[in-house]
This record gives structure tokens, sequence and C-alpha cells, in this order.
């Protein structure tokens, strides 16, 4: 890879998890947090190795469509969780009607893409709001074939990249999470960078949701509020309370699930779901 480009915050391994704290939780969800994560801390000396599954934690999906859609009537419900700082301490505003998670009773499992279909919408009003502010942006095509074409333009790839992106619109967009972090600026093996696909779409805003909304439910590991990690890639699931290979417990029945969301739609209206991605 000659040079690539995430986004401010980048990208680090890890697994989603939806965690499923009690009702009376709301008033310290994190602290809530706090004691059911602990019997999976990856470094904490008392936990079994089998059990370990993070080193660190944010709550997050709000503010890229990963999270739960809201229900009518309640995107404005302070009860609702906001995304955590990313992981270079940048600030990740949800994406109206998207939160990171709150009480079951204020998110909407309607439709399973909703979340999705929302952020794509956010995607696309963040350009043309910005394009309505900022002079127009010059095409990475325009760098990319001065960079291949004349020699004195930029020294190297990476700069040709950098002055692309820090056009005033361009670093605007790509900076705010609600872009998705959708395109690819960097080059790997034959492939060339990519510009967002926002970024001159000939289509409607509703084409645009369309073709860039998945079709399926998101799916996640899930923690229960009686303490069980189920892992959706392994349809396994490992006790908060016990030794992985002496655990007494007869664990839920998980193989009637029907994903993780199905699950989570069906616990009670106070359950408390916080969609998390854990370094592990």
């Amino acid at each position: 890879m000659l040079f690539a480009d995430k986004g401010q915050e980048g990208w680090m391994a890890g697994v989603w998890v939806t965690v499923c704290l009690p009702g009376e939780a709301a008033g310290d969800v994190d602290g809530a947090l706090v004691k059911a994560l602990a019997p999976f801390h990856i470094d904490t000396p008392d936990n079994p190795l089998d059990r370990g599954m993070w080193d660190h934690r944010h709550i997050t999906g709000g503010s890229d469509g990963r999270g739960f859609a809201v229900a009518p009537g309640y995107w404005d419900d302070h009860r609702l969780l906001h995304d955590e700082p990313g992981y270079l301490g940048a600030p990740c505003p949800n994406i109206p009607g998207v939160c990171g998670g709150g009480p079951r009773a204020l998110l909407d499992f309607s439709r399973p893409a909703l979340a999705r279909e929302r952020a794509a919408a956010a995607s696309w009003d963040l350009w043309h709001a910005l394009s309505a502010i900022h002079p127009p942006a010059t095409a990475l095509a325009v760098f990319v074939d001065r960079w291949r074409n004349d020699d004195g333009a930029f020294p190297d790839a990476r700069q040709m990249l950098a002055a692309y992106r820090n056009q005033p619109l361009i670093k605007a967009y790509l900076d705010h999470p609600h872009s998705l972090d959708m395109g690819y600026l960097g080059f790997t093996g034959s492939l060339g960078p990519e510009e967002h696909p926002v970024i001159g779409y000939a289509g409607t805003r509703a084409e645009y949701i369309r073709e860039f909304t998945g079709s399926g439910p998101e799916n996640t590991d899930v923690l229960t509020e009686e303490g069980w990690w189920w892992e959706k890639a392994t349809n396994h699931a490992v006790h908060a309370f016990c030794e992985p290979e002496s655990c007494p417990h007869q664990p839920p029945d998980f193989s009637m699930w029907q994903g993780s969301e199905a699950y989570l739609a069906e616990r009670p209206g106070d359950t408390i779901l916080v969609r998390l991605h854990c370094h592990a």
C-alpha cells in the first residue's frame, strides 16, 4: 500500500456487540456498562483467557448508521445515547433519527435498514449543505491525471491526495463523520483512489439512498442481561460468572435466534440497548 486515508478517526480491528442493560441502569449507563463488561476484559488477570473479548470499547453507531433507528416522536429524547468520541478524540454527533442506543421502546425496528437509510440521507444532505457554502472542488480524477502526467505537479501520491483532500469543500465533508468514510483515498496494488460516491452523483436523493443502503439488518454479538456473551460468528455463548470450561448454567437457545436485531426487538421496553465497537 502506497498511501491510504480512512478519515481522521482511523480504524481499529474489533467486534461489534450490543449490550442489554436493565431499565434501572438508566441513571448510570456507563457504570452499568463497566460492570457488565468487566468479566470479559482481556487484560484483567482474574478473567479466564477464553472469556476475554475486548480491551477497549466505545459507544458508536449513531453517527454512521450502524446503531439504531429512533422511533417517531423520540428523535430528541434525552434518554437516547450518543456516540462517544472516536479513537482520535473527534466528536461523532448522531445522525438525525439514529442513535447509539437507549430504551428499547424508543427504538424503531419496523424496517431492517432504517438506520442505514437515514445515514445515507445524512451523507447526501451534508454534501449539498456544504456545497452551498464552500467554493466548488476540483474532482479527484483531475488531481490523479496531473500526478500521472505532469512530472512537476506533485512530488508523490501522498502529497497529491493531500492537496485534493485539503480543498475546503472536500475537507469539510470528509472530516465530518456523516460522510460515512465512503470512497477510498489510496493506492493498493493496481487499484487507484475512489472519490466519495455522493460527489458528482447524477441521480436523485431517493436514488442515492436506495443505492447506498444495505438490505439486511445489523447483526452483532449480544451481551444479555443475564451475562451471556453470544458470538454471532460461532453461535457460541460465554457466561460472565463462570469458568468457560466448567460453567454449570444452561445458556439460552441461541440457535432459535433470527439474528441479533430480532432478539433485541423483543426485549422489554425499558431494556437499555447499547451498541459498542470493541477492540479485541
